[in-house]
């Protein structure tokens, strides 16, 4: 995820859950879930590494940012 993100030039904030005790509660909050990847951007959530999701995310940032 975070090369194909990188590759499209979409800035993102990489969270390692298993560096980060902070990180880990924060996303156990979030999700009840521990799976990694994970994406958030608004109101989209994308679970592990989905190439046809994540091409509509950077499509949908674009129009955004545009």
């Amino acid at each position: 995820m975070r090369e194909f993100l990188s590759d499209n030039d979409v800035p993102f904030v990489d969270r390692n859950i298993r560096q980060s005790d902070a990180f880990r509660a924060e996303l156990a909050a979030r999700t009840d879930a521990l799976v990694v990847p994970q994406l958030f951007w608004r109101g989209t959530r994308i679970v592990g590494f989905e190439p046809a999701e994540l091409a509509e995310l950077v499509t949908a940032y674009r129009q955004v940012v545009t």
